[in-house]
């Protein structure tokens, strides 16, 4: 679940077909050299529509299954323009997850108040 007042949203028009952006966004050396994610960042996907949308969740290396630090997802939605080009639309926000009522997280403590 995301909060679409915390997103960051960045639309673009680009002169290359979905499918050519589809490959630039899934396969990890053209990724990584057209997103450039740092090392200590993981990404895994989450949904994916091929050559329409796929999100990816961003987490920063080393981070356990319980953490104060925010998983973030990443959503790249692509959509054909008349001239042979795509809409590029990138929305990265952080990602809340539920926390149990009987967690030890001072977060959960905190929210129970």
């Amino acid at each position: 679940m995301t909060s679409e007042t915390d997103a960051l949203v960045f639309e673009c028009s680009l002169d290359a077909p979905p499918e050519k952006v589809w490959r630039a966004l899934t396969i990890p050396e053209y990724l990584s050299r057209w997103l450039k994610p740092a090392d200590d960042i993981e990404l895994a996907v989450v949904t994916a529509e091929e050559n329409k949308s796929l999100t990816y969740r961003w987490r920063e290396a080393g981070q356990g299954a319980v953490t104060d630090a925010e998983d973030s997802l990443v959503t790249f939605e692509l959509t054909p323009n008349d001239d042979g080009g795509t809409w590029f639309k990138l929305t990265h926000a952080p990602m809340t997850v539920p926390v149990a009522a009987n967690s030890n997280c001072v977060n959960a403590l905190l929210m129970a108040a």
